[in-house]
């Protein structure tokens, strides 16, 4: 999303929403292979109605993902009831988030799709096309990319994605909550940033996220040792985006020099 020039502020909600939904899936005895597929459906619906808006009207993107945050959380919470779910889902809801052989299939998941999009960002036009949005979007079109559908398509990707974060968690917890999820638009940004990702588009490798994903991962291990209060952390997360897009901004700058 922000290698095409827009920003999703909807995952956080998209995932409760997600979560919520297919942990009650599960309660009401559909199968859990066929819950979880439900429950991506609403996330791939969510995002392609926040991509197609933000490119077929041309609307901002932190407005309409912002209106898609609170729209999805919302019907997180009206789904719960504005309470945790954690009685009624089958014991092997458990068996998506489960260790094998000591390897948590969360880190397999994560590396599954991050070698797929490392083909799809290296081997495929569409990726091309979402570089060419985000590096001058008049210019994209000009040369004939569906800007729309790129867009759209970009944007249904992430909410899959995301919801898909939140029937891990779901998973893993055997606990649907309306409010899972916290803050992590705001990491998700951060962690794209730090891996060299441009905030304005254009430029960012899904190797680069990787790296920032891990790099935010042992900023946040370190202060949770130094027993730094959770609120004092956010500030130490908003100085590291701040000081990661001064960064990338004197890198971009000396690019074009």
């Amino acid at each position: 999303v922000l290698i095409t020039g827009y920003v999703g502020l909807a995952v956080a909600g998209v995932g409760a929403m997600s979560g919520v939904r297919f942990g009650l899936f599960t309660i009401a005895g559909l199968p859990v292979g066929l819950a979880a597929i439900s429950a991506m459906l609403c996330g791939a619906t969510s995002g392609f109605l926040n991509g197609f808006i933000i490119s077929r009207f041309k609307q901002p993107s932190f407005i309409i993902s912002l209106a898609f945050k609170y729209f999805t959380a919302g019907i997180a919470l009206i789904a719960s009831n504005g309470q945790s779910i954690a009685s009624g889902m089958p014991g092997n809801v458990k068996n998506i988030a489960q260790t094998i052989s000591g390897l948590p299939l969360p880190i397999v998941y994560a590396a599954l799709i991050s070698l797929v999009f490392l083909f799809v960002q290296n081997s495929t036009v569409f990726a091309s096309q979402a570089y060419a949005i985000g590096a001058n979007i008049k210019t994209a079109r000009f040369s004939g990319i569906n800007t729309v559908k790129v867009i759209t398509s970009v944007f249904t990707l992430s909410g899959i994605l995301a919801a898909f974060t939140g029937i891990i968690i779901v998973s893993r917890f055997s606990v649907a909550d309306c409010s899972m999820l916290p803050g992590l638009e705001t990491d998700c940004i951060i962690a794209a940033v730090l891996g060299g990702t441009d905030i304005n588009g254009g430029r960012g490798t899904i190797l680069g996220m990787i790296i920032g994903a891990l790099i935010l991962f042992t900023i946040t291990q370190i202060m949770n040792f130094l027993n730094v209060a959770i609120y004092d952390q956010q500030i130490v997360k908003g100085v590291v985006l701040v000081l990661a897009i001064l960064v990338n901004d004197t890198i971009r700058n000396k690019i074009k020099v």
